[in-house]
């Protein structure tokens, strides 16, 4: 029997983040003691360094570990809303979320449990001495999961390779090495590893990948480069792979590869903190590349995952990462700027029904089906419109309903909040509501469900069935414009092994096939129902800088089914509210019928075929990185013209919420 208790004040605004609370819980709960395993967390620190931060949680010190990768320049340096990716036990998070915690901090976003055989607390600080390259040469760095180094084609020779940095933040550290989690090898590195591994002209992958880290037989999760097909692998061989003997001499690549999901983390994995991190690293690598002539080389950065959260204005934590590290942010970049362009995926949600609309016309109940055996949570964000400051909604309320009919509503004021409690007691479901400050200026209400199975036969197990999710005052809403709902994202990735199963919006006046069976890409003109297709670009998609990349079906001159639409919501002014939708479309699939295109397998001489717009966005990377030498104009303005000059013409509805300026043909190798 599961009953909901209010929260304990209506004025209760202690928790910074709810989301991390009701995750930390959760293991405490399934594990019945308070966590000392170390997890990846994001901080935003408020007008303070990193310096300030660590001396302020002198008593946690024991639990809590800085990465070697922030320098002595970075802990110094105080800027408004600085995001840190640390390491931190669960002591520290909880003293964190707080928000009056004495530390300077302003947001936590939790992300992964990290092993503590991957992380070294006696790193040393990375050699970032100066790289002299040609005066052509355009840098390609891709962050993504399971990326086979080994492969020959990123090699441009028998045991000569072209990455020259290559991190594997999920591997087992090297203690008293250059890096505070996995692993990093430069060129140098991975040319003597590989001549060690090289017999009779073939190098014995296995050996090199077991050498190097990548692949260990022992981890609780195996890196997909163990498997025929790799994401990481595919995609960088479409943004960067070239045959040995026709390797270019201008093209090196960096690489750092995401920790692989781990089994053992059920309370919601976001690769955040890690992804800050990835790029951190990267920056800092890239500014090692001078040409002859003594500029920083132009860099094109691959990022092929995509997001069903946040607040999808361009002001959420991903789309501020690159302005952060590569854009104009007064103090948070050296002061010689790096040319620096970021290449995205539109996603591959348009027809996930994981996006809907609350008011405005479009109904005010949505139908949430939660799976059974889902060994991951499910998290529900309903993103309030912007009305400047922590009050402006605060008439709006919100009702969810379970399976079994137990009812709770709260209002969307920050602080307010409802819990899900079984017969035992134990927090199964949260809705809350919170302030998501800086840019966003938004209130978010986030509803979040534990796992349908229980963890190792013990902890609490939530309802499966279908959720009601309402919205009360109408009228009141209406006025005020329609509340975005997303479901986040947390199946099981292809090669992975099963845990996370997708729950999803289920209304019956969502139209999902045409009347000859089809899937229906578009809404429908005459729709009614909250379940959206239009508005599901990728989270992580909707910032005014990056390229972002749809895919289209080549056989059919059309937009691939899946491939996420526009537009953003509203924002109230510019540098936000410039994009529509994705900027261009690439080829993801071959037809209708032979589904993804080929590209490399996990091995060397592999071949294999993936789909979505994660193989469209390295297409266009690859040609970004041979644009016209002394380019000075935008990424997106590069993008414009490319297209205008090698057009795929495209057929079908909602064209410039789905595909931009239209397709591109890149051809390859």
């Amino acid at each position: 029997m599961y009953s909901w208790i209010p929260g304990p004040s209506e004025t209760a605004r202690d928790i910074l983040d709810h989301v991390t609370d009701f995750r930390l819980d959760l293991i405490a709960a399934s594990t019945g003691r308070e966590s000392e395993d170390w997890w990846s967390i994001l901080i935003v620190l408020r007008e303070d360094s990193i310096d300030a931060f660590i001396q302020a949680a002198r008593r946690y010190r024991n639990d809590l570990l800085v990465p070697v990768a922030y320098d002595a320049a970075d802990r110094q340096r105080r800027v408004p809303n600085q995001p840190v990716a640390i390491f931190a036990r669960q002591r520290l998070i909880r003293a964190l979320n707080v928000r009056a915690n004495g530390f300077g901090v302003s947001a936590v976003h939790l992300g992964a449990i990290i092993p503590a055989h991957a992380l070294d607390f006696d790193a040393k600080a990375p050699d970032l001495s100066e790289r002299t390259v040609p005066d052509d040469t355009v840098l390609t760095a891709v962050i993504d999961d399971g990326i086979a180094i080994g492969h020959d084609l990123f090699r441009d020779g028998l045991t000569t390779t072209r990455i020259a940095f290559a991190a594997t933040l999920g591997a087992g550290a090297v203690q008293g090495g250059t890096t505070s989690v996995g692993r990093v090898l430069e060129d140098a590195q991975i040319d003597r590893l590989m001549t060690k591994e090289t017999f009779n002209d073939l190098l014995d992958e296995p050996a090199f990948y077991r050498r190097t880290g990548i692949v260990d037989w022992r981890a609780e999760a195996i890196s997909p480069v163990a498997h025929r097909l790799s994401h990481g692998t595919h995609v960088a061989a479409l943004a960067a792979g070239y045959p040995m003997k026709a390797a270019p001499a201008n093209r090196p690549i960096l690489c750092v590869a995401l920790p692989t999901r781990l089994v053992k983390d059920t309370s919601g994995l976001d690769l955040l903190p890690s992804l800050y991190l990835a790029f951190h690293m990267l920056r800092q690598q890239a500014r090692r590349f001078r040409t002859v002539n003594g500029r920083l080389a132009p860099l094109v950065v691959n990022f092929s995952f995509g997001n069903s959260g946040g607040p999808h204005d361009g002001t959420g934590l991903f789309e501020r990462l690159f302005a952060y590290y590569f854009g104009i942010d007064p103090g948070s970049v050296p002061t010689e700027a790096q040319p620096a362009w970021l290449v995205l995926p539109a996603g591959n949600l348009n027809l996930a029904r994981l996006h809907g609309r609350l008011g405005g016309g479009t109904g005010q109940v949505l139908d949430l089906t939660v799976l059974p055996d889902d060994a991951t949570p499910n998290m529900v964000q309903m993103w309030l419109p912007m009305k400047g400051g922590e009050g402006g909604t605060a008439q709006v309320a919100i009702e969810v309903t379970t399976p079994g009919g137990q009812r709770a509503a709260i209002t969307a004021v920050p602080g307010q909040y409802a819990i899900l409690v079984d017969a035992h007691g134990n927090e199964i479901a949260r809705l809350s509501a919170q302030h998501e400050g800086g840019d966003t200026d938004r209130n978010v209400v986030t509803l979040s469900i534990a796992p349908t199975v229980r963890s190792r036969e013990v902890g609490p197990a939530a309802p499966q069935g279908m959720w009601k999710i309402a919205l009360l005052d109408p009228d009141g809403a209406r006025a005020r414009g329609p509340i975005a709902v997303w479901v986040r994202r947390d199946e099981t990735l292809p090669g992975g092994r099963a845990g996370g199963r997708q729950a999803f919006f289920s209304n019956d006046d969502y139209v999902r096939f045409d009347r000859f069976g089809r899937p229906l890409a578009v809404d429908p003109l005459d729709s009614k129902s909250p379940v959206r297709r239009a508005g599901t670009l990728s989270g992580f998609a909707t910032g005014a800088a990056p390229i972002v990349v749809g895919a289209f079906t080549e056989r059919e001159a059309e937009m691939s089914p899946y491939s996420a639409a526009g537009p953003l919501i509203a924002r109230a002014a510019p540098p936000f509210a410039d994009r529509t939708g994705p900027d261009v479309a690439a080829q993801g699939d071959d037809s209708a019928v032979v589904l993804g295109v080929i590209s490399g397998g996990s091995a060397s001489g592999s071949w294999a075929r993936m789909s979505g717009t994660s193989v469209a966005a390295p297409r266009v990377a690859r040609a970004a990185a041979s644009r016209p030498h002394g380019w000075d104009q935008s990424a997106r303005a590069w993008i414009d013209s490319a297209t205008a000059e090698t057009p795929f013409k495209l057929t079908g509805p909602d064209l410039d919420d789905r595909a931009g300026a239209g397709g591109i043909r890149i051809d390859l190798w």
